[in-house]
């Protein structure tokens, strides 16, 4: 069998090179700082994996490691479930729960029905490739099915793709829409799952054109492009622009922070600019050194007093470099105090009462309010979330 690699074949293990890698940065952040990732990060590393079986079948290097002989609808299946999962995470605020397991259901009947095939030896899974890689209508009609026939495993994952597409946006539309106009927190990741969610639209409906009657070649080709394409897009955004990925984060992004460089160069000269700079840093760095947001009832008097920097001069550089308030700056750290230890569980047996007090808040309304301005839920919920 002759091995075909040209620059678009290149192109394809490229992509599915930077998706791995992304894949493992999204799941490095989703471990570290937003758990509602880990959905996101599996679907980048699946469909990733199919793009470089895709890559071995046009390649024809698969005859080389039949063991990924049919592994191409596994990661499809998949990846399938996962931008719903990210998207029910992120919106509803919840981690994984039990019955979320249904959602491979799909994968384990494609598992049963092609078991007898993926047990094959080398040999005999060789001899499958050596006749269906030179022939894509031939191995787009999974004729090995034992239950199902010829034909059935890309329409019901045509399908299946498509109804879950719906049901994400569906979310992501009601989502939206209880959004206020004037909060923003998200915008980064709104952006990127209208861009996330467009791409999907040439995964699935292709293959419903090729029931019309579309060449199953046209279709295959369209669907391998636009993964690829994806891929490069997804992977080159999150290495480029991370906000784009990280929005609604607890903290400002690196955005917010050139913003603030724009607006100073706009009103003050470089020398203002490098004092307060220094002054952003010095804010920082003390605050998060010497704990002042634990004390309650801590005021910009007094963290003046401490730091030995004039109040205009705290306040400028906030709103200057992190567009912030001094009030919102200090709640923002106690809100970041409290995620920590609630996350490791340190405080598991506290009230709610207990916790404000811990994390230098006056009552439970003042900390609940600013808990739910910063994470998007109140602090029980997002403790019973951790629990599950």
């Amino acid at each position: 069998m002759e091995i075909n690699f040209d620059w678009i074949i290149f192109v394809h293990l490229a992509a599915a090179v930077l998706g791995v890698l992304s894949a493992a940065v999204i799941f490095r952040f989703a471990v570290k700082n937003n758990p509602a990732y880990q959905p996101l990060a599996i679907g980048q590393l699946s469909i990733s994996l199919a793009v470089f079986v895709g890559f071995s079948n046009v390649s024809q290097l698969t005859i080389y490691w039949p063991f990924m002989y049919r592994m191409g609808n596994l990661f499809a299946l998949i990846f399938i479930p996962m931008p719903y999962l990210h998207m029910v995470f992120f919106t509803k605020k919840r981690l994984w729960r039990w019955y979320d397991i249904f959602h491979l259901i799909p994968l384990l009947v494609y598992l049963v029905d092609y078991w007898h095939v993926f047990s094959m030896s080398s040999a005999q899974k060789a001899e499958l490739i050596v006749r269906e890689v030179q022939d894509l209508n031939l191995l787009g009609m999974f004729a090995q099915s034992k239950y199902f026939g010829p034909g059935f495993h890309q329409e019901f994952r045509t399908i299946l793709f498509s109804l879950y597409w719906i049901a994400t946006v569906w979310l992501f539309l009601k989502w939206n829409k209880s959004r206020s106009e004037s909060n923003s927190d998200a915008k980064g990741w709104r952006n990127w799952m209208v861009i996330f969610l467009g791409c999907q639209v040439f995964l699935w409906f292709p293959f419903y054109l090729s029931m019309l009657g579309l060449e199953i070649m046209t279709t295959y080709h369209i669907v391998n492009s636009f993964s690829v394409v994806w891929l490069m897009v997804s992977s080159l955004s999150l290495f480029f622009f991370p906000s784009l990925l990280y929005g609604g984060l607890l903290q400002n992004s690196a955005q917010s922070h050139r913003q603030g460089r724009v607006h100073v160069k706009q009103e003050s000269n470089p020398e203002e600019e490098k004092k307060l700079e220094e002054f952003i840093q010095i804010i920082e760095s003390e605050m998060d050194g010497k704990k002042f947001f634990l004390e309650r009832g801590y005021s910009i008097n007094d963290f003046s007093n401490d730091i030995h920097i004039p109040v205009y001069q705290i306040s400028k550089s906030l709103n200057t470099f992190r567009s912030i308030s001094f009030i919102d700056f200090i709640n923002l750290k106690r809100i970041h105090h409290c995620v920590e230890n609630i996350e490791n569980g340190k405080w598991s047996n506290y009230t709610i009462e207990a916790i404000a007090n811990e994390c230098g808040f006056n009552n439970r309304n003042s900390f609940t309010n600013a808990f739910k301005k910063f994470i998007g839920t109140s602090p029980s919920e997002y403790r019973e979330n951790i629990k599950h």
